[in-house]
């Protein structure tokens, strides 16, 4: 199984103030398999490296690659317990995202937004 773990952690789905942060590796056909689940109140550098520590206690693991979301906390924990990694991915969903942003704020007239956003997610999509 290749290591490329990336860290899925959504927002808000719950009432009891927890986030799941959940790691996943790629399987033998390349798709997303849970290793790991981090269930806690807070999602900082500081939760993580403790969850991380734990999860290097048990496992031993040395990927090349990395994909977050575009926060800094995964990352920053990430690379206090296991190094850096040769090469951080952003995760496309949140990519999308902050285009979709960006592109709303930047550009006022509605159909120069369309053909902005058509042309970004051409880069993201194109090999």
């Amino acid at each position: 199984m290749e290591m490329i773990p990336y860290a899925w952690t959504p927002h808000g789905i719950n009432a009891y103030g927890f986030d799941l942060a959940t790691l996943l590796v790629l399987d033998d056909k390349r798709e997303g398999f849970p290793a790991a689940f981090i269930l806690s109140n807070r999602q900082d550098s500081t939760a993580l490296k403790l969850a991380f520590a734990a999860i290097k206690e048990h496992a031993c693991i040395a990927p090349k690659v990395l994909m977050t979301d575009d926060t800094e906390s995964f990352f920053n924990a990430w690379k206090t317990v296991f190094g850096i990694p040769e090469k951080r991915l952003l995760c496309t969903w949140h990519v999308d995202r902050s285009w979709r942003r960006s592109i709303s704020r930047l550009i006022t007239k509605k159909e120069i937004q369309v053909e902005a956003y058509k042309i970004v997610r051409s880069l993201l999509v194109n090999r």
